[in-house]
């Protein structure tokens, strides 16, 4: 069914062992189903795990080169030394795969930049979900598994209106795995504007001047963030958790922050306006108002004054805050 393959030029060999594995769960589980189908659903997967094929690859064709090596020093030396001859060969196969190790690093980070460029402007993942955690990951180093490669930069990342909601069974799949895993992520400036990021884990991630206006955050995990002059206008913030995060100068307005929590949050010279503070927590969170000095809000910001924007009739000494004097 050549028809069917892609523009990725999945290996045909990859495709067949993918639709086997399938058909074998199927007869498995006794659902129903035909080949058709099966060898379909082995494109599909191979499509989004995008990684997997060029791991599949990068052994081939390792694999190949090992044989290779052997075959030719089998056929250069008598038969007493073919041991040392076969140990030479993966050595010569070792060598080579160690040696293209920056090579293969960064075609599959050339690879995931280009999923998230083709999937723009597509309603779903369009496997967003999954180059994104690669690229800001850090993956272990072979053979050197004691050693990372560094997570690449997300800074000016341009996703506005992007589902980045991975796959998951059910709200206890959730609960217990999260959402698309960005922990530590640098991505300043970048574009989140009416991103759907639900349960998503950016605890310490990098957002200065991010752009998450509108951006769906239900349950997401911003702890110890630094979201200094983000924009969260009308952001959905329910039940998300913001402890010990730095919304120093961010744009709360009209934000739902219902069940929040902020406990120890940097809050100071924050524009409030109009939020949805019912039920959140904001005990010990930081905030500014005209009475704190001109020499605290220059370690903040140039202003002065330079407070602290709440809702109308909001008490913050109520809601267990601390001033900054």
């Amino acid at each position: 069914m050549p028809q069917l393959i892609t523009q990725q030029s999945i290996p045909v060999e990859l495709i067949q062992a993918k639709a086997y594995e399938i058909w074998a769960t199927r007869e498995r589980k006794g659902e129903n189903g035909s080949s058709e189908d099966d060898w379909s659903n082995a494109i599909e997967f191979l499509n989004k795990q995008w990684w997997f094929v060029s791991s599949w690859k990068i052994n081939r064709q390792y694999q190949e080169l090992k044989v290779f090596a052997t075959t030719s020093i089998k056929n250069a030396i008598s038969f007493k030394t073919l041991s040392q001859a076969v140990n030479a060969s993966v050595l010569i196969g070792a060598i080579t795969f160690i040696a293209g190790e920056q090579q293969r690093r960064d075609l599959q980070v050339y690879q995931a930049w280009q999923v998230i460029t083709a999937a723009h402007g597509q309603p779903g993942s369009g496997g967003r979900v999954q180059a994104l955690e690669f690229l800001s990951s850090e993956p272990r180093k072979i053979p050197w598994f004691w050693l990372r490669w560094q997570r690449e930069s997300l800074s000016g990342l341009e996703v506005p209106t992007a589902y980045l909601v991975p796959s998951r069974k059910d709200i206890e799949d959730f609960e217990k795995k999260g959402g698309i895993q960005l922990l530590e992520a640098d991505l300043n400036n970048a574009n989140l504007q009416g991103a759907d990021l639900e349960y998503a884990n950016l605890q310490r991630a990098l957002l200065i001047e991010t752009n998450l206006k509108e951006a769906i955050l239900f349950k997401a995990n911003l702890k110890g963030a630094i979201l200094f002059k983000a924009n969260l206008q009308k952001a959905l913030l329910f039940k998300s958790n913001l402890q010990e995060a730095n919304l120093s100068q961010a744009n709360l307005q009209e934000a739902k922050l219902i069940a929040a929590n902020l406990q120890r949050a940097d809050l100071s010279q924050a524009n409030l306006q109009e939020a949805n503070l019912s039920q959140a927590k904001l005990q010990e969170a930081k905030y500014t108002d005209k009475s704190t000095s001109a020499k605290t809000c220059e370690s903040y910001s140039k202003d002065y004054p330079c407070p602290t924007i709440f809702p109308l009739n909001f008490d913050p000494e109520a809601a267990g805050m601390t001033l900054l004097k």
